[in-house]
Formats: structure tokens, C-alpha cells, sequence
């Protein structure tokens, strides 16, 4: 079976601009598209729009079945918003000495093979290595190249709330480093970020005026590259222990830092 990791987006959420043409609106938004068509020549625009303004080339509703044309729905947001891939361009312009990955550089492969669940619900909000080893102990579970490594918090569970932001729980360089010692590329937490709360991160960096308080785990990727997925979801039900199959394709944003992914897992059901 298939089981969605996701957090939908929702059209109220901050930061998100939505608009939306319904059946009813669509006929009105295509008779004015239809003024000039992909492939129009300066000509044919000229004489589409001409036709349009006097009410020869225009649609109604009696001209489509019931009335209606099709739906239409338009999103404005961050590539962060939702459940999300962060490439190492996110963190820096380099990596290692040479020029971060974007997106589109990453390889698919990347984002598809066997899935380990860390439970950390009771380090402290704060992972180490430590705790990874821990938590690699409880779940009897082998980490190696390939293997995509989850951290579970069920942060998820707050999603909506201010909550959501100032309980995450953070995952340190050093416990980053312990997974990229063993072959893992790719890390993913139910949490918003693998740093934590942003207003713990701030207020500390103001007590000490360590540049090391803000976003440690991200501006880590500038050493060692690694990718980040968060806003996952729904971690509790994969099983603690036995196999599964994680992918999470990012978007194929030209350009882009980051990208909105779809995370799924398939479990083999038991025979």
C-alpha cells in the first residue's frame, strides 16, 4: 500500500495567494484569452483582437455544454511552503568548494529507495548523534548508502497552529554528520525546518552573538552536501520496524533553491 507523507497546502495558509475560476468563470476568462492564441502570427492577433472588440469572436455560455468551461486555479507562494526539497544552493552558492546544486541538478535516483523512521519524539528537542544511534538501535534498523533517513517528531500534528513553529525539533550538524558518514544523501523531518524554532534561533544569537545560532544545520550544507526535506507528514504510520519504499520527486523548477514535492511510502502489506 501507499502511504502520503504530505501536508497539503491549503489555500489559507500564510503566506499563500490563491485565486480560483470556477466552471462559470472560465467561459468569461476564455473568451478573452482566445484573442490571441499560441502560435498567433502579429497578423492573426491583430484581427482575433479587432473580431473580439466588436463582438464576433467572443464566448457565451450558450456556446459550451451546461454552460460551463473548465476550472482553473493559481498559487502564489514560497518553494518552501508545504512539504518541500531543499537543495544545497538553498544553503549556499557552494558546497564543498564548488557551485551548489539546484534542483535540477539533483539525481532522481536520489529520492527513491528503502526509508528508515528515526522516532526522536523524546530527545529533547534538540537530535545528536547520540540520539541517532539511539534511535537506530530501537528500531533495529541498518543505515546505508542509498537509504533515506526520516525523523520522526509528530510536529505534523500541530500543523495549523503557532505551535507548528515554536515546538520543532532541531537536528544538529554533528547528527547530520553521523547519516553522511554512512552513505545517506537525503534527510526529511515532520518538522517546518531541521533548525528548529526560528525565535530560539534569534533570541540565542542576540544573548551570545555566535553567527553559529542562526540556521546551523542548513548553513552546514555549505560543507558537506546533503538534502533536506521538510513539512513531511504522517510519519507515526509507517512501521517501526520492517521495510518500506520512500519517494519524493521535487517539482522541475528551473533555477530554483528548493522545490514542492509529493512524499509517499509504500509498505508491503503483510501476506
Amino acid at each position: 500500500m501507499y502511504v502520503d507523507l504530505s501536508i497539503p497546502i491549503s489555500r489559507r495558509a500564510p503566506g499563500v495567494e490563491f485565486e480560483q475560476w470556477l466552471h462559470r468563470d472560465g467561459i468569461r476568462q476564455l473568451s478573452r484569452r482566445i484573442r490571441a492564441l499560441p502560435g498567433d502570427s502579429r497578423r492573426d492577433r491583430y484581427v482575433n483582437y479587432w473580431r473580439w472588440l466588436t463582438g464576433a469572436r467572443r464566448l457565451r455560455e450558450r456556446d459550451l455544454p451546461g454552460g460551463c468551461f473548465l476550472s482553473n486555479e493559481f498559487y502564489r507562494m514560497s518553494v518552501h511552503q508545504g512539504t518541500h526539497v531543499d537543495a544545497p544552493f538553498h544553503y549556499g552558492p557552494e558546497c564543498a568548494g564548488e557551485p551548489a546544486k539546484k534542483v535540477m541538478d539533483l539525481p532522481l535516483e536520489w529520492f527513491s529507495g528503502p526509508g528508515v523512521v528515526l522516532d526522536v519524539r523524546g530527545c529533547g528537542g534538540r537530535v545528536t548523534p547520540t540520539g541517532v544511534k539511539e534511535a537506530l538501535d530501537g528500531a533495529g534498523s541498518r543505515v546505508e548508502p542509498g537509504t533515506v533517513v526520516l525523523f520522526r517528531t509528530d510536529s505534523d500534528l500541530r500543523v495549523g497552529t503557532p505551535a507548528y513553529y515554536t515546538e520543532s525539533t532541531a537536528v544538529t550538524p554533528e547528527a547530520v554528520d553521523h547519516l553522511l558518514d554512512l552513505g545517506v544523501k537525503v534527510l526529511g523531518t515532520d518538522c517546518w525546518s531541521f533548525d528548529g524554532p526560528a525565535r530560539a534561533m534569534v533570541e540565542s544569537f542576540y544573548e551570545t552573538r555566535d553567527p553559529g545560532a542562526l540556521w546551523p544545520t542548513h548553513l552546514h550544507g555549505r560543507e558537506r552536501e546533503f538534502i533536506q526535506i521538510e513539512g513531511l507528514a504522517g510519519l507515526r504510520g509507517l512501521p517501526r520496524r520492517g521495510p518500506f519504499t520512500f519517494m519524493a520527486f521535487p517539482i522541475a523548477l528551473a533555477d530554483a533553491g528548493a522545490a514542492w514535492c509529493r512524499a509517499v511510502a509504500h509498505v508491503q502489506e503483510p501476506r
